[in-house]
């Protein structure tokens, strides 16, 4: 992505993960480990698995980028290149032991494992990120319990809600992608070593303990059999993602519609050149949304590609696999850049209560018509109930009245209720159902989980 954009959709610290030199450090990464695992199970002489991790040390200063990218496009990927420029490297050092440098191994054991790699640090930090607007929509869900506004549904106006319950429900969401993310780690974060076709014959009868050895140097999971053509441990990793933008995206689209002109209940954070125009300077514009928005748009697309790469040709891919390569990091930095935005507004939202009681009052008490109902409904029956207050409705909307002016009025209405238990009735406050109770069970939840 051009790097104008990248302030806007990406987070940094992911982004550098994923980035040319990251890539090429955790192929170097991946190279020494297994020599070191070789040297250990006696496949390799020890001195040799020295000299190349000694070597491995400098090797990113030597390696000539350019040449990589060009000779990248001759080779088919980028493995080919590199063990050959590192292998040039550690024979600067010592000619015998270069001969060891990827010793039975295939360009895509190292490619897949360093792709492993990558995303064992990247999902830390996302990691990291969910945890902290976890954390931060509990506070917020605390603060807000009993900041009563109106719940919408198909974008109308449905019945009373509090904020803290919605931020209840997002912090519910972030719950469960934090499961997510720890149950799936020990099933995705797994080294690859298979060789040629997965056999690994050129090791002879030292294959499985070498896996195991180089799966511990890198402290990453070891396989029971190799799984390079079997792709759905990068699509876990990739879905789970996919399911935390989208979560992201809701609550973006929730207060990007609670900031409209006309709702104005909630804004992301003021900052100087935040949200403006071009043209218009009264504009404040929900810039941060945008950002998650777009990233909840784009996931989907991307995420299409992960899954078509599962259909693969026997013990290599043609295509399939390639395609992880340009989809995956982005899914991982755009996931990244929507929760470092969410978190910013989580973390700065400014509250408008006044705006929150005006909009409840607006139709002039029809929100609270099932509240009625239901208080009618045991003394004249749920259908009758509905019946008169359905016309009481209809009345207060032609004659712009409001509602609890026309019910008081009802004789099925006041036979059963005076002027002081009607008005109870119409609090909104007192027609919140179980939701603090909801609140709670989500607070008491959180005390579980590891900050």
């Amino acid at each position: 992505m051009s790097q104008l954009y990248a302030s806007l959709f990406y987070q940094k610290d992911v982004t550098e993960i994923f980035s040319d030199h990251a890539l090429v450090s955790y192929m170097v990464e991946a190279e020494v480990a297994l020599a070191q695992a070789q040297a250990e199970v006696g496949v390799i002489p020890q001195s040799a698995a020295t000299v190349i991790e000694h070597a491995a040390k400098t090797a990113l200063e030597k390696i000539d980028f350019e040449i990589l990218a060009t000779a990248t496009g001759l080779a088919g990927n980028i493995a080919i290149p590199f063990v050959k420029q590192l292998t040039a490297i550690v024979k600067e050092t010592d000619e015998d032991a270069a001969r060891y440098v990827h010793w039975g191994a295939t360009s895509q054991d190292i490619l897949d494992t360093a792709c492993i790699l990558q995303c064992r640090d990247a999902l830390d930090i996302v990691q990291n990120q969910v945890q902290q607007c976890y954390d931060i929509a509990l506070s917020q869900a605390r603060t807000y319990r009993h900041q009563v506004m109106i719940g919408r549904t198909w974008l109308q106006q449905a019945l009373p809600i509090t904020l803290g319950h919605k931020l209840a429900r997002w912090a519910s969401a972030f719950k469960r992608d934090l499961d997510r993310i720890e149950a799936m780690r020990t099933r995705v974060l797994v080294a690859q070593l298979g060789g040629a076709v997965g056999s690994l014959a050129s090791l002879q009868d030292q294959g499985s303990a070498v896996v195991e050895a180089y799966a511990k140097q890198l402290k990453l999971c070891a396989a029971a059999c190799t799984w390079h053509g079997e792709r759905d441990r990068i699509v876990e990793i990739a879905s789970s993602l996919g399911i935390i933008t989208g979560n992201t995206g809701k609550m973006a689209r929730d207060w990007s519609l609670m900031m409209q002109t006309e709702i104005a209940e909630l804004f992301e954070p003021a900052a100087k050149g935040r949200g403006g125009s071009s043209t218009m300077p009264h504009k404040r514009n929900p810039v941060a949304a945008a950002s998650v928005l777009a990233a909840a748009n784009r996931v989907p697309a991307l995420m299409s590609s992960i899954y078509q790469s599962m259909v693969q040709e026997h013990e290599r891919s043609l295509g399939g696999w390639h395609a992880e390569w340009l989809s995956l990091p982005e899914i991982f930095q755009l996931t990244a850049g929507a929760l470092e935005r969410t978190l910013d507004v989580l973390q700065g939202m400014e509250v408008n209560a006044d705006n929150m009681h005006r909009n409840i009052e607006c139709t002039n008490g029809l929100i609270m018509a099932e509240a009625v109902m239901m208080a009618l409904a045991p003394h004249i029956g749920r259908l009758n109930a509905h019946h008169v207050v359905e016309a009481a409705c209809k009345k207060a909307v032609a004659e712009h009245i409001h509602l609890k002016d026309v019910i008081s009025n009802v004789n099925e209405v006041k036979q059963y209720f005076n002027a002081s238990q009607l008005d109870e009735i119409f609090k909104p406050e007192s027609y919140l159902g179980n939701i603090q109770n909801q609140i709670d069970a989500v607070l008491q939840d959180a005390k579980g989980v590891a900050k």
